[in-house]
């Protein structure tokens, strides 16, 4: 009886341990795991093992895509409700960030939220967007943030830091 108490007790614990662990909340980027699109591969670099910015002399725009996944937990549905940028910019070279819901069978997509950022900080600024909490479903569509960073002039750095939604 004294074992079977035991065992009940440990199968219980595990199973509270599984749904608590699977539910970690924030879905968060660093601008370094950004897939940059395919033909400005020569014009990016990495800056601190985590931020995305140009390389030397090159300049223009930068786009990067980040897939958005399910860090909820076992819902398909997170209550989130802002999605935050953090960048290096300055006011003529803004980091803007578009979080986009996707129809996976037509591919058509909607946007959701835009940010840019373009609040001048050489340590870093954060900026926001929001919407409603219930705008993710993950059992019906598919979603992504795509980032343009601009620079109008190569004396100019703008790199982007994180991207999250909360």
């Amino acid at each position: 009886m004294k074992n079977r108490v035991l065992a009940l007790a440990v199968v219980a614990l595990f199973v509270t341990a599984l749904t608590a662990s699977a539910q970690t909340g924030t879905w968060t980027a660093v601008g370094s795991t950004g897939a940059v699109e395919p033909t400005q591969t020569g014009l990016f670099a990495t800056f601190g093992g985590t931020r995305l910015g140009f390389a030397g002399g090159s300049g223009n725009t930068i786009v990067a895509r980040f897939n958005v996944t399910n860090t909820w937990g076992l819902s398909d549905t997170p209550p989130w409700t802002t999605l935050e940028v953090g960048a290096l910019n300055s006011s003529l070279n803004p980091v803007t960030a578009t979080l986009y819901q996707v129809n996976p069978c037509s591919g058509a997509r909607v946007q959701i939220c835009r940010s840019v950022n373009d609040v001048a900080g050489s340590t870093g600024v954060c900026t926001t967007c929001t919407f409603s909490g219930n705008t993710f479903n993950f059992a019906t569509f598919l979603y992504y943030v795509e980032v343009s960073i601009s620079r109008t002039a190569t004396t100019s750095s703008p790199q982007l830091s994180s991207l999250r939604i909360r």
